[in-house]
């Protein structure tokens, strides 16, 4: 944003809009963080959070088609599967998914969409140093980000992927798409005994009453105790986890390691995607 004086972001008749669409949305960071990455990097964008409950999700997708100054769609909790429905070009790791966390239209009006999700998840342990070859994985919650890390950890070359989930047909069907990979995939109960790399992928954890999503009686120091949780920084599972000695990463690591990806999807060339570009940004 050429002569921006302020040291917030500022929009113009001129921005562009960034949407980040989910329900609940409250909780998201997203907005403040991008809007401050265009800030960084001089670009005339805002991101908006858009709070849209699923019954009314195909309507407000058709409906953002007819927007003009749409740069593009972050797409959060609960909608990343159903939103999978209407992108006529999915990538392949989208098409496997069965979800997309991010759309852009094409000059056709069409929906391109894709999933980075267990690309950042993944990304952001090795950043830290973190072994995930060989590790045997639990993931609870097969839903559209349970699934983006699950199939993301078995590509990283994890051993095996246990996968629970309140519903057994979805998990079930995340085993399946696991199974496609060739790593050894099975149906578990929420129980940490025998892994070392443990990951709440469900949203049990984002209000302060919620139970453990995990049993923890077994959960070794050894393991790695990863949420997909935002706020609380800390939640209860990763509280218990770090007191049993675990190497702990919180749901802010999965979203930092994928903003550079995004950004490429969106088409935002040059300009600093980093994640120490995010750091500076003070979320």
């Amino acid at each position: 944003m050429t002569g921006l004086t302020t040291t917030r972001p500022v929009a113009t008749g001129r921005s562009r809009i960034l949407g980040i669409v989910g329900h609940p949305i409250a909780q998201v960071r997203a907005p403040q963080m991008w809007s401050e990455l265009f800030r960084h990097n001089n670009i005339d964008i805002v991101c908006v959070p858009m709070h849209v409950r699923p019954e009314n999700l195909d309507g407000f997708l058709l409906t953002m088609k007819s927007l003009e100054n749409l740069a593009g769609l972050i797409v959060t909790v609960p909608h990343k599967p159903a939103a999978a429905l209407s992108v006529s070009h999915p990538t392949e790791r989208a098409e496997l998914v069965g979800a997309v966390n991010i759309l852009r239209l094409d000059s056709a009006g069409d929906w391109h969409g894709d999933i980075v999700d267990g690309a950042g998840f993944v990304a952001g342990l090795l950043a830290r140093g973190q072994r995930v070859t060989g590790r045997r994985a639990l993931v609870v919650g097969a839903g559209g980000v349970g699934t983006a890390i699950a199939v993301a950890l078995a590509q990283a070359g994890v051993a095996e992927v246990a996968v629970s989930d309140v519903a057994l047909d979805r998990a079930e069907l995340l085993v399946n798409k696991i199974a496609v990979t060739g790593v050894s995939a099975r149906v578990s109960d929420p129980d940490a005994n025998g892994f070392d790399l443990v990951v709440n992928a469900s949203p049990v954890g984002m209000k302060a009453d919620d139970p453990l999503p995990i049993r923890c009686e077994h959960l070794g120091p050894d393991a790695i105790a990863a949420d997909v949780v935002m706020y609380p920084g800390s939640t209860k599972f990763l509280t218990v986890a770090q007191e049993r000695g675990c190497f702990v990463q919180p749901g802010s690591y999965m979203m930092d390691h994928q903003i550079s990806v995004m950004a490429q999807f969106f088409g935002f060339t040059g300009g600093d995607w980093s994640t120490d570009a995010v750091a500076r940004t003070g979320f």
